[in-house]
């Protein structure tokens, strides 16, 4: 059966399993097509992350169906081997979001108001984050973060 493994943001391959098929051989083939080695390769599937020692018949995948690879940083830094590596980029500085909404409702609502609504945005905010798969989150990511 052909199944596509897609990465979040990069390319894309079908490759042909059977249903004894091993994850681990799955990562091999993956390899060949996206040039990421096995070891830094997370397979999901329908949101589950698919262990090296299941078949594609354990995870229940059929034909056609859609895998999700993240790419695990590598642990230590080398000199770049192909389309497989990434550059090693700080990231800028950490903006708490909540801290800024509670200074900008605090100048419209009462200190307890602002705290209310803050707790109640930061729940509303994790259930919707808890309940979105990778396909949700490709969507919300090319409506520019508008629609979900």
């Amino acid at each position: 059966m052909k199944v596509t493994v897609k990465m979040l943001h990069g390319g894309q391959c079908s490759i042909e399993v059977s249903g004894d098929t091993k994850i681990s051989e799955m990562k091999t083939m993956v390899d060949e097509f996206l040039f990421v080695a096995p070891h830094l390769q997370r397979l999901v599937f329908k949101g589950k992350t698919l262990s090296e020692e299941m078949t594609v018949d354990d995870a229940g995948i059929t034909e056609g169906a859609k895998i999700h690879l993240m790419v695990k940083k590598s642990e230590s830094p080398s000199p770049a081997n192909g389309a497989g590596s990434s550059k090693n980029i700080s990231p800028g500085p950490t903006i708490d979001f909540f801290a800024q909404l509670s200074s900008f409702l605090s100048k419209h609502l009462t200190e307890e108001q602002t705290a209310k609504v803050v707790s109640e945005f930061r729940k509303n905010c994790q259930l919707m984050i808890d309940s979105m798969n990778f396909d949700d989150i490709e969507r919300f990511a090319a409506s520019n973060f508008t629609e979900f």
